[in-house]
């Protein structure tokens, strides 16, 4: 047999260490999605505060409720009260399906019943609908992961809505579901981030690859029927399997779960999406997105 010179032998190791690589990477947890896709999990960078990430600063406060409400007369005003009479609802393990155990409780819910009213949920389509029109939908949002999505912040009548329902009924609903782990039982919770994702089998986005979010808690809510579309939920790495919700319903979780938006093959899906932090303990938010993230 012939010798090989070096240029060869070069070559050759090149090709073996690129079939271990792409061997791999083939291996490593995939959602399953409406069309084959190779690419790998996310390498999100472990942020989870406004200490990490700078904006969260800025972002968290367009969630602050108001002493007092600007625009009573928008459409979306005759759903809110006056923050005096705005009342926490109380919730129980009764509320909501749990999975993924962690010490006490669980790194995974879903509520049983609607959250928001089919009303509700119709309003917030409507005006980001109506905001695309004049804006379009965003899609670079949030680097290595976008999705098509408009900021609760471009949408006045929904974010005076959205106020409202967190301190009535979503940070009640994260508490009762965390409050057992999270310290002081979960007080400092602050959304960070929010936003509606549009999801489009007639040639828009219609998935979202597997990644884990900058925060210590996320949540998304069905905006639509689930008859409007095939497929779709959330993809979770730890079950192997999507988590499906029906209008109006929650599905929240640690953010640093590996997680996907799984694919639909028809129709349209609308979602709310949130980004929750805790404020004062930046050291604990990263102690637990690390503590948690390979469950």
């Amino acid at each position: 047999m012939p010798s090989l010179s070096l240029l060869q032998v070069t070559a050759l190791c090149i090709i073996l260490v690129c079939c271990h690589v792409n061997a791999f990477i083939a291996s490593l947890p995939q959602a399953p999605h409406a069309t084959k896709s190779n690419s790998s999990p996310s390498t999100t960078s472990l942020s989870v505060s406004e200490l990490h990430i700078p904006g969260y600063a800025k972002t968290k406060l367009a969630f602050v409720l108001p002493n007092e409400e600007q625009n009573a007369q928008t459409a979306i005003a005759t759903l809110v009260k006056p923050r005096d009479l705005v009342q926490e609802r109380t919730y129980d393990m009764s509320d909501y399906s749990s999975q993924i155990p962690y010490q006490d409780g669980h790194l995974l819910h879903k509520t049983n019943s609607a959250v928001f009213t089919p009303e509700e949920c119709q309003l917030i389509i409507d005006e980001a609908e109506q905001k695309a029109s004049e804006m379009g939908w965003t899609t670079k949002r949030h680097g290595n992961f976008p999705t098509t999505d408009l900021p609760l912040a471009e949408l006045p009548q929904t974010l005076q809505f959205f106020r409202y329902a967190l301190v009535e009924r979503i940070y009640p609903l994260l508490r009762s579901q965390f409050g057992q782990f999270l310290p002081d039982g979960g007080k400092n919770l602050r959304v960070a981030d929010g936003f509606v994702v549009k999801y489009d089998a007639e040639g828009g986005q219609t998935e979202l690859k597997p990644h884990r979010d900058g925060s210590v808690l996320s949540f998304n809510i069905l905006l639509n029927p689930s008859s409007e579309f095939e497929g779709g939920g959330t993809w979770f790495a730890s079950l192997d399997d999507a988590v499906g919700i029906e209008q109006g319903e929650v599905v929240s979780h640690s953010s640093s779960l590996l997680h996907g938006g799984h694919g639909i093959t028809s129709g349209k899906r609308y979602i709310m999406v949130c980004f929750v932090i805790l404020e004062g303990y930046d050291s604990w938010s990263m102690r637990f997105y690390n503590q948690v993230r390979n469950f």
